[in-house]
C-alpha cells in the first residue's frame, strides 16, 4: 500500500516512471539511477524488478518529486496552465522527454507525458524514463489523497 502524503495546493507532485531494460541485476540499476535520484530528491521511492509476465523487462522505479508551483508573477501572470508547465519543462527536460508532449488535463492542474516507444536513455546516464506523470497538491496517481493501494502488471501499457 502506497504511504499517504499530504501536499500544498504550491506543490507540484511529479511521478517519474522509469525503466532500465538492458541491466543484469538491481544493483546495477540502481547505480544507473542514482545520480538522477540525488539531483531530483524524490521525497519516495520504489525499486522493483519488472513482473515476467509484464509488458516491461529489467528493473523498474517510481519517484515521487514534489516541486514548488513556479508563482503567477515569474509567468507573467500567466494561467494555472502556464505555472503547471513551467514547473514541468526542466523535470521533462532533465529526464530527456520532450516538454512539448505534455498534456495538460482540461483544469490545468494536471498532465501526462509519456516516452514514444522504448524508454528514454539520455546522454551518459541512462535513465529510462517512459511516464512523467503531474498534478498540482496531489499525487497524480492518488488524487483524492485517500490510501491505496495499485496492484497492476501494466497490461495496458503501450
Amino acid at each position: 500500500m502506497r504511504p499517504l502524503m499530504r501536499f500544498s495546493p504550491d506543490d507540484v507532485v511529479f511521478r517519474v516512471q522509469l525503466n532500465l531494460q538492458q541491466v543484469s541485476c538491481a544493483a546495477e540499476a540502481l547505480r544507473s539511477w542514482l545520480p538522477l535520484v540525488s539531483q531530483i530528491r524524490p521525497v519516495a521511492m520504489e525499486f522493483e524488478a519488472a513482473h515476467p509476465d509484464g509488458v516491461r523487462r529489467g528493473f523498474l522505479a517510481d519517484l515521487l518529486v514534489v516541486s514548488p508551483l513556479t508563482s503567477a508573477a515569474a509567468v507573467g501572470d500567466g494561467t494555472a496552465r502556464d505555472r503547471l508547465l513551467s514547473a514541468v519543462t526542466p523535470l521533462a527536460e532533465r529526464l530527456g522527454l520532450d516538454p512539448a508532449g505534455f498534456e495538460v488535463d482540461e483544469e490545468g492542474t494536471g498532465g501526462v507525458l509519456s516516452a514514444e516507444g522504448e524508454p528514454v536513455v539520455s546522454g551518459d546516464a541512462p535513465h529510462g524514463a517512459y511516464l512523467l506523470l503531474a498534478r498540482v497538491g496531489a499525487d497524480p496517481l492518488n488524487p483524492e489523497g485517500q490510501a491505496t493501494d495499485f496492484e497492476d502488471i501494466g497490461e495496458d501499457l503501450p
